[in-house]
C-alpha cells in the first residue's frame, strides 16, 4: 500500500469512527431529552416504618444533589403535556402517596427551601375520617398550589384486584369528588394503591381517561404505558445517595411496550423483553436482571429478544425483576423494571 493510500486508509477509518461516535452520542443525548425519572416517597420520617419512610435528612441530600447538578424538577402535570413532545434534559419529577402527615410537617418546608414542586396521591377516606398519621383537609388546603399538588389514589386504599370494575370505578370517581370539592381538582391523574393492577384494571382506567402510576421501577418515555407509569420508589436502602444518583440518572431501556400482565400462574414467572435494536455482544453480556437482589436467568434468542425468570418461586405478594445495562455514558444505565402480583397471598 503506497504511503498516500494509507493515509486515505486511516482517514476513512477515522472518519467511520467518529460517525459511530457521534451516532452513539445523538442517540444517548436523544435518551437524555425524551425521558424523565419519577421518584416515589411515601414518609418523611425517623419514626415511621423503614419499608415505606426517608429521614428529613436524607430527604433534603436529595433536593441538594438535583439543585446541585442542575436538574429539572417538572410539576408532575408540566411532564405528562410533554409526553409527547420531549423533555428537558436532567427531567426529574417528586411524587408521594398516601398524604401523611410528614409531608405537610417535614417535606414541605424542604420543598419550599429548594422551589421544588411535589404531587401527592391521596385516599380520601384517610382524611374524611381524620386518621391520626395522614394530614386534615385543612393542611391540605393550607399547602396546595405551586409547591404541592394532590391527585386520586382511590377512596380507601383498597387492592384493587379484589374488586369489580363497578367498585373500582366507584372507588376512583368517590375521591376524585372529594378532590374537587376541596381543592377543585379536575386532572384525571391517578396511582394505582401498592402499584397493583391487571390488564383488565389498566384498561379500565385508559377508558375513564386517567394517565396512572405504579410502583415499578424505570423512566419515563414516549413509548411508556400511560396507564401504568414506572416510579422509583424512594425508601429505606433504596433512597441511600449511591442508589438515588443512579437511578435520577437513568435511561429508559430500548425496549417494546409488550402486554404484559404482572400477575403470574407460573412461579417463578417469565418475562420476555423484546428490544427495538440489535444488541451487541457487549451489551448483551452487560444486561443484569436482578429479583431479591439476586441475579435472575437469561435466555437470549438472537439479538433482540431475551427471556428472564427467577432462580427460584418468588414469596412475596409483589416481587420486582430489575433490568440495567450500561449506557456508554459515564455513571448512567439503561433501566427496566416489573412488578409481579401474587394475588394468594394476603397482606
Amino acid at each position: 500500500m503506497r504511503l498516500g493510500d494509507k493515509w486515505d486508509f486511516l482517514g476513512q477509518k477515522m472518519i467511520k469512527f467518529a460517525f459511530v461516535f457521534l451516532l452513539l452520542f445523538s442517540l444517548n443525548a436523544g435518551a437524555n431529552s425524551n425521558s424523565c425519572v419519577v421518584l416515589l416517597y411515601h414518609n418523611f420520617s425517623n419514626a415511621t416504618p423503614k419499608s415505606t419512610s426517608i429521614s428529613p435528612k436524607l430527604f433534603e441530600q436529595h433536593l441538594r444533589y438535583l439543585q446541585q447538578n442542575d436538574f429539572k424538577v417538572l410539576k408532575l402535570e408540566t411532564m405528562i403535556k410533554r409526553l409527547d413532545k420531549g423533555f428537558t434534559d436532567k427531567c426529574v419529577v417528586l411524587t408521594a402517596d398516601d398524604a401523611y402527615k410528614s409531608i405537610v410537617e417535614n417535606a414541605y418546608p424542604l420543598l419550599q427551601k429548594y422551589q421544588m414542586p411535589m404531587s401527592v396521591f391521596v385516599s380520601t377516606d384517610a382524611l374524611d375520617k381524620k386518621y391520626k398519621a395522614m394530614m386534615t383537609w385543612q393542611q391540605v388546603r393550607d399547602i396546595d398550589g405551586q409547591i404541592i399538588q394532590f391527585y386520586n389514589h382511590t377512596k380507601s386504599h383498597q387492592h384493587l384486584l379484589k374488586l369489580d370494575s363497578g367498585q373500582i370505578k366507584t372507588q376512583i370517581d368517590y375521591a376524585q369528588k372529594r378532590l374537587n370539592q376541596e381543592l377543585g381538582v379536575r386532572q384525571k391523574i391517578f396511582a394505582y394503591p401498592y402499584g397493583e393492577a391487571n390488564p383488565v384494571i389498566i384498561q379500565q382506567l385508559k377508558k375513564l381517561g386517567y394517565i396512572v402510576f405504579g410502583q415499578h421501577s424505570g423512566v419515563v418515555s414516549a413509548s411508556s404505558n400511560l396507564q401504568n407509569l414506572p416510579r422509583f420508589p424512594m425508601a429505606a436502602e433504596y433512597a441511600k445517595m449511591q442508589s438515588f444518583k443512579i437511578k435520577v440518572n437513568a435511561l429508559p431501556m430500548m425496549v417494546k411496550n409488550i402486554n404484559f400482565n404482572p400477575v403470574f400462574t407460573q412461579n417463578p414467572p417469565t418475562l420476555t423483553l423484546e428490544f427495538t435494536q440489535t444488541l451487541s455482544k457487549q451489551q448483551k453480556a452487560n444486561l443484569q436482571c436482578f429479583f431479591e437482589n439476586s441475579l435472575a436467568n437469561k435466555v437470549w434468542q438472537g439479538d433482540r429478544k431475551i427471556k428472564i425468570s427467577a432462580k427460584k418461586p418468588l414469596t412475596q405478594r409483589r416481587s420486582k425483576y430489575n433490568c440495567t445495562m450500561p449506557s456508554g455514558q459515564k455513571d448512567k444505565y439503561y433501566w427496566h423494571s416489573v412488578q409481579w402480583i401474587n394475588p394468594k397471598i394476603a397482606e
